[in-house]
This record gives structure tokens, C-alpha cells and sequence, in this order.
């Protein structure tokens, strides 16, 4: 559906729907008063249909809702707070060259007792997919993103949409502690971290600890490129600085009209660039793209606004992730 009458279906929803909820809540409360003195015959027929009427009432309510929550909302206001020890976070908003909401998470990678994690290594290339706040709470990191393409494994039954546990398969090198679940280079873009948490881009070390790989290189040697991709999107990125003292994240909430509507890759590059960035390659963006901490009561935090059967704030259940851990 195009953009502008996806515009005007949320905002009809939410228009017309409210109002239809509270006039069935008003005809509910006038109909529950009068079978209160009506026969007893009556009284049950009327208690029934009073009930189906408010559960009409409530359905309406909840599209009304939505509807303008979806149309309307506002943007964030700007936020910069550290979320951990060696890992701040950054949010602002603009309105040009559309309304977009980033999201940028930097990590000092000299930070004492900093580790990375990754998404365990499963047998035949193929990983369990499950949500970034799951993989947050399930393996006790700090911080978490989505990090590679994928698609669903030769062998899965075809689910609707993506489901928590269907089996995929990333796409590019992926390896976990030395392991390796997929060895096939794509476009040549992973990043490689050592045993002792180095990094190296494109070029892998002798001995290889883990490794990830994205898609279109977007930044290099502190110029933004030009990929061939030019649909507005949601985005992320991960990129460091010359020195390769610190990995920034930064991914753009997108397809939420009037809210975020996210970047062309271009317009990420140029972003990045303004951020600091020497290096930086394309991760998944679309509605994989999230943002997940562990916030104060020790459960997942989801910093940006995910947007998965265009839904905003439903996350996507996706191949593998990476999370940071920093000792406590």
C-alpha cells in the first residue's frame, strides 16, 4: 500500500473508530440502566446483547487508539545516558530529509572485563531465531543488536512471517568462539574479533574467535560511500573509529509515518560520517533492526522502536545476534 494512503487508513482508524467506541459505551450504559427494570425475559436477552455491544465497544476502542498512536505520536526528545560502565547511548531527532528518530549506542572497547557474545553455534549452519530481548535475557548481556541477513533453512516448513524457532541460516561468515557455522564471504564485509577482543574489518586474523558479517560497506577511511540500495528503510550500522577504540551502533527507526520513516543507505553513510565513524558496514536493517539493554530491574530494555507485520514496537524473531557483556 503506498505510503500517503497507509496515512489516511491509520488516520480514518483512528478517527472514525473512537468516536463509534464511545458512542457504543454510552449506548451499553443506557441499555444495562433500562433491562435492569425490564422483564425477566427481556433482562437476559438485554444483559447479552449489552455485553456483546461493549465487547464491540472495546475493539473499537483498541483500533481507535492505535490508529492515532500510529499516525500521530510524537518523536522522542533527545536523550544522551550511559547505559553501562564503557557503553553510552545517544537519541535525537530530525525532520529532514524526512521525520527520522536515530539511535546510537558507543562502546569504549578498553573498558575492563568487556566481552562479546554471540548467538551459540547449533548443528548444520542453521540457528534457532528468537528475539533480540530474548537473546539479551537468555545469555545475561548488557547490550544486544541483530547483526546479519539470513533466510529460512532448505529443510524448515515455511512459516508465516517469521516465527520464534524457525531454524535460519545467516548469510555471510559467522563464527562463535572459533567455530565456524558458516564460512561463505559475502561482498566481503565481516568483522572479525580476536580472542582478546581486537577487531579486524574485512581481512580475517590467523586465528579467528568470532566474526559477523553485514552487507554494504558505508563508510571508509572516513568517507561516506554510495551504495546501490535506495529505498527508505529502517537502518543499522556498526562502525569504529580510526584507532579502533570504540564501536558505535547506530540504527535509524523506520516505515512509521510521520515518526521515523528511516534512510536511504546513502543518507546512513552520510550519517555515520557526521557521527564520527572512520568504518562502518550495513547490518540488518528493515524490521530486524533493534536496539535491546538491560535496563535497571535486570530485564531487556528495547531502546528504539521496532517495527516487525507493521507493527511498531513488535520485534522480529531473527537468526543471530550480538551481545556485549561488561564484568560486574
Amino acid at each position: 500500500m503506498p505510503a500517503a494512503l497507509k496515512d489516511i487508513a491509520f488516520a480514518l482508524m483512528g478517527w472514525v473508530c473512537t468516536p463509534l467506541a464511545l458512542g457504543a459505551t454510552w449506548a451499553v450504559v443506557r441499555l444495562w440502566t433500562r433491562v435492569r427494570t425490564a422483564r425477566p425475559r427481556w433482562r437476559v436477552v438485554g444483559r447479552i446483547a449489552a455485553v456483546l455491544l461493549g465487547l464491540l465497544a472495546t475493539v473499537l476502542l483498541a483500533a481507535g487508539v492505535y490508529g492515532l498512536w500510529v499516525r500521530y505520536r510524537p518523536q522522542p526528545s533527545a536523550l544522551v545516558r550511559p547505559l553501562h560502565p564503557g557503553i553510552e547511548y545517544q537519541r535525537f531527532s530530525r525532520r529532514a530529509p524526512r521525520p527520522i528518530v536515530v539511535h546510537v549506542t558507543r562502546v569504549d572497547l578498553g573498558t575492563p572485563g568487556l566481552e562479546f557474545v554471540l548467538t551459540p553455534v547449533e548443528t548444520g549452519g542453521c540457528l534457532s531465531a528468537k528475539t533480540t530481548s530474548s537473546f539479551l535475557s537468555d545469555h545475561d548481556v548488557d547490550l544486544a543488536i541483530n547483526t546479519q541477513f539470513f533466510y529460512t533453512c532448505p529443510d524448515e516448513p515455511r512459516a508465516e512471517g517469521f516465527a520464534v524457532g524457525q531454524r535460519q541460516r545467516p548469510v555471510g561468515v559467522y563464527a562463535v568462539g572459533g567455530t565456524s557455522v558458516v564460512r561463505q564471504p559475502w561482498l566481503g564485509n565481516t568483522i572479525y574479533i580476536a580472542a582478546d577482543g581486537s577487531i579486524s574489518l574485512y581481512d580475517p586474523p590467523e586465528v579467528i574467535h568470532h566474526a559477523f558479517t553485514g552487507r554494504h560497506r558505508l563508510v571508509e577511511d572516513g568517507r561516506a560511500l554510495q551504495p546501490d540500495d535506495s529505498f527508505v528503510a529502517p537502518r543499522l550500522a556498526v562502525g569504529f573509529d580510526q584507532a579502533r577504540t570504540t564501536m558505535t551502533f547506530a540504527l535509524v527507526d523506520g516505515r512509521q509515518r510521520g515518526y521515523s520513516e528511516g534512510l536511504r543507505l546513502s543518507e546512513m553513510a552520510t550519517l555515520l560520517v557526521e557521527l564520527g565513524v572512520h568504518d562502518a558496514i550495513e547490518l540488518d536493517g528493515g524490521g530486524s533492526a533493534t536496539m535491546v539493554t538491560r535496563g535497571d530491574d535486570g530485564g531487556p530494555t528495547v531502546l528504539n522502536a521496532p517495527i516487525h507485520t507493521r507493527i511498531p514496537g513488535r520485534e522480529r524473531p531473527v537468526a543471530n545476534h550480538l551481545g556485549i557483556r561488561v564484568a560486574r
